[in-house]
């Protein structure tokens, strides 16, 4: 079986079979609760004993079993009884979806703006998931029968949404397009979010020496001959501080950074996750020690290796996002050309400007399309990567709803350890 016709099976039965489960939590209704508690209780009583286990078998401390062990009885203890957990539980679920809706209308919003087709796609999906979210984020408010029915329509909704996907696949090329890499399964984005700074952390540990020999670490490893250079470069960039421990990503292809993101600080609105979107163009050899030193960042770089059509499919992609663009320049470049004898040292601090310093890039704003607003949530720098990678017959990843850089990263260290897999290099920059 091909792997598109994997996919359009994989969404038919999961639109099913959250169509079923969706109609049963509603049908069923408050006689599932009971055995849903038990199965919670079952599974902290049973981590409680493997605590247990451990310490017997000398694998824990003493402190460290009565704390964990302790820890799972409490809480086995609150979900027995009392209800509070459920309601907690909805609250939470309430506020991602709700998350993961707004996120949906900021981006109907750009699709508006540049009359965009299919926008009224996602001003429905915003709007019912907001509306499902806001109704569950007050569950205190209502009664066990009235939120297990939310949850039924909701997972109802995702059903028929996948089987709409199905029916779109036999229709449209473009569609087939976009399903052939639907088929990996994601962790929640709140635990997706930060997969970049878990790793972080460990390669930390593998790259601290005794002594610093060098001013940049470098951890290489290659499941081929060194001869074998990659054909193109995923970078992961993680810092431990901020908006950072979440990730950024762009590409490197044929010797060229493909980067995108909120460069604009003067375009910055909600917060400064919303502003005008800028395309970024540098080579490899000044981006990497640049981002290293001004934004103390580790880059997670993965090779991939590719086939002749697959390396044309991505530089179409690259040449019909510079189309779509028109030369931008940040206030450092702006002001060489007007009086390069008046600048001050420091006085340009806006990130564009240090780039532009430190690389001499090529800064392009977007006339038209989706990207022409940079979100963080959806039209964020994954999504351009996506863009140039998924139309080339390069099934890598899948990412729906929320994007981050963190399944990015996930996926490509699942990938590397793939022993026929074209991810072939992993180099960490630091």
């Amino acid at each position: 079986m091909s792997v598109m016709r994997l996919n359009q099976l994989y969404l038919f039965t999961s639109g099913l079979l959250l169509l079923l489960v969706g109609s049963i939590i509603i049908a069923e209704n408050v006689s599932l609760f009971l055995p849903f508690k038990f199965f919670i209780v079952g599974i902290l009583l049973f981590d409680g004993l493997s605590h247990v286990t451990q310490f017997i078998q000398k694998k824990k401390s003493g402190k460290e079993t009565l704390l964990n062990t302790s820890f799972d009885l409490i809480l086995a203890a609150i979900f027995f009884f009392s209800d509070i957990p459920f309601y907690l539980l909805a609250v939470a679920f309430g506020g991602y979806i709700a998350l993961k809706g707004a996120a949906l209308l900021v981006n109907y919003q750009t699709y508006r703006d540049n009359q965009l087709p299919n926008r009224l796609n996602l001003l429905l999906g915003g709007l019912s998931q907001v509306i499902i979210g806001i109704l569950l984020f007050f569950s205190p408010r209502l009664t066990l029968n009235q939120i297990l029915i939310i949850i039924g329509l909701y997972f109802i909704f995702y059903g028929i949404s996948n089987l709409f996907f199905t029916i779109q696949a036999f229709i449209s090329p473009e569609t087939k397009n976009r399903l052939k890499r639907k088929i990996r399964f994601t962790l929640p984005v709140f635990i997706e979010a930060f997969i970049p700074r878990a790793v972080l952390k460990e390669t930390n540990a593998l790259l601290k020496p005794e002594s610093i020999a060098s001013k940049t670490n470098e951890m290489t490893s290659s499941k081929k001959e060194a001869t074998v250079v990659p054909d193109l470069e995923i970078f992961i960039h993680v810092t431990e501080k901020s908006f950072g421990s979440i990730g950024h990503m762009d590409l490197c292809f044929e010797g060229e950074i493909i980067s995108y993101g909120n460069y604009d600080e003067d375009s910055y609105r909600l917060f400064d996750t919303r502003g005008e979107g800028v395309l970024i163009s540098t080579n490899k050899e000044s981006y990497i020690p640049f981002c290293i030193e001004h934004n103390k960042k580790t880059l997670f770089g993965f090779g991939i290796q590719l086939n002749e059509q697959q390396r044309a499919g991505i530089r179409q992609e690259i040449k019909k996002l510079k189309e779509d663009c028109y030369s931008w320049k940040s206030h450092l470049e702006l002001a060489e050309k007007e009086n390069p004898n008046s600048i001050v040292e420091n006085e340009y601090l806006d990130y564009a400007s240090c780039l532009y310093k430190a690389t001499h890039c090529q800064l392009y704003k977007f006339k038209k399309g989706p990207f022409k607003h940079y979100f963080v949530l959806t039209t964020n720098c994954v999504l351009l990567a996506d863009t140039i990678l998924g139309p080339s017959g390069i099934d890598l990843l899948t990412i729906n709803g929320i994007l981050t850089p963190g399944t990015y990263l996930d996926f490509l260290n699942h990938e590397f350890k793939r022993k026929n897999s074209n991810v072939i290099t992993y180099q960490v920059y630091n």
